[in-house]
């Protein structure tokens, strides 16, 4: 036992040293036992550079001239697509109120032929019938005459076509098929008489006119100056009238004005270019446009694009909230806590998972946002200079370590 201790006191220095070294031994091997882990799979992703923003529509639009002191009833319904020299619309005066009695009497005469024809129940009957209901049910909610119109000129629209499949089954000669033929002729000659109200240009016909119909020289936009377009802006953001007429809206072509800050995003605003507009008013509906025009003047960028065949759903609006999306970088996407940062060699990595153990991988950074970073793999003659295997390169699917950092 003496000779234990003289042996502990004589060595005593070589054993603390010793202890220490294999308590740290001991700390960096179990290092991964106290270290929390994600594993990340690689997958491919978007990044885009976008501007939340207004949208300013800039279109072709025509008020049809009638004479506003006599009632009309659409033809066209509200938000449809007319031909040029089309009725869109008639006067609702006495001529008009004896051809709607001439057709009331004839489709009394159609139903009462119809009660006595063997019931059916066909899924086209079925479905006309729902959506008479429906209309009549938001026809009894709404208070707008050009609404009280659209669905008026819905419901005869579903009731004609509810007689038309149940007379197509009665015989060719038979009563129902002759008051057919007869309601037919009464609609062709109302939509030739005096009452009519015609367009003379094709279009998407609106009954909704708000005051700013005038304001543009349509065929002179691309040459507008910034202060012009900024008049525009203002009296778009302030007006809130809405009354009722009737206008035809170029349903072929418009344009779209945003105006963004400069700085953010200019070196993707090329005009010619094509890109896409999120509009979030419009439940999220993207649309294709391309960058007619860009006036960079003052602390911002006024860009105007060009539209086709995709206002529809658009022509009652002056100004929408939306996204313009300037470009999109794609490609392998990883978390930000998944890269890490060689101080020494200044450098960032990821921790490839290879068998039980994992590998360091460069990488360059294309894109990140707040979480999330588009990356690709360094280039080979980078990764040996940082001392790296260059036989391990990140591809889609790979897994990442990702320590709680």
């Amino acid at each position: 036992m003496k000779k234990v201790l003289d042996f502990l006191k004589a060595n005593i220095r070589i054993i603390v040293i010793a202890v220490i070294l294999l308590v740290f031994i001991i700390v960096y091997k179990s290092k991964d036992v106290f270290t929390h882990k994600t594993i990340y799979t690689v997958v491919n992703g978007d990044l885009e550079s976008m501007t939340e923003t207004n949208l300013y529509l800039l279109k072709s639009e025509n008020i049809v001239d009638y004479n506003k002191e006599e009632s009309i009833t659409a033809i066209v319904d509200q938000g449809k697509r007319a031909s040029k020299y089309e009725a869109i619309a008639t006067y609702q005066n006495d001529s008009y109120e004896d051809y709607q009695n001439q057709i009331a009497q004839i489709d009394k005469q159609i139903q009462s032929l119809i009660k006595d024809m063997p019931e059916t129940h066909s899924a086209d009957i079925t479905g006309i019938e729902n959506k008479i209901l429906k209309y009549a049910s938001e026809l009894q909610g709404t208070t707008s005459y050009s609404k009280i119109q659209e669905y008026k000129a819905k419901l005869d629209e579903l009731a004609y076509k509810k007689i038309t499949i149940l007379a197509n089954s009665s015989p060719e000669d038979s009563a129902i098929r002759d008051l057919i033929s007869q309601r037919e002729e009464l609609v062709r000659l109302s939509k030739t008489s005096e009452n009519t109200i015609w367009t003379d240009r094709s279009g998407i016909v609106t009954y909704k006119l708000d005051g700013l119909e005038g304001i543009l020289d349509y065929g002179n936009i691309t040459n507008y100056s910034a202060q012009e377009l900024d008049n525009i802006i203002e009296k778009y953001n302030t007006n809130g009238n809405n009354e009722f007429g009737i206008k035809i809206v170029n349903n072929f072509n418009a344009y779209l004005l945003v105006k963004t800050p400069k700085g953010e995003n200019d070196d993707y605003i090329k005009e010619g270019r094509t890109y896409s507009i999120r509009v979030a008013d419009l439940e999220n509906t993207t649309l294709k446009v391309r960058l007619t025009k860009n006036i960079a003047e003052g602390d911002y960028n006024y860009s105007i694009f060009e539209i086709q065949n995709e206002i529809d759903s658009l022509v009652d609006y002056r100004k929408l909230s939306c996204e313009v999306i300037w470009n999109t970088i794609s490609g392998m996407a990883v978390p930000l806590n998944a890269i890490y940062h060689d101080d020494e060699q200044n450098y960032d990595y990821v921790l490839m998972v290879y068998g039980t153990d994992y590998k360091r991988v460069a990488v360059n950074i294309k894109r990140k946002s707040d979480s999330i970073a588009i990356v690709e793999n360094v280039d080979k003659s980078t990764a040996e200079s940082y001392g790296l295997d260059t036989s391990f390169v990140l591809e889609m699917y790979d897994e990442l370590v990702i320590e709680d950092r």
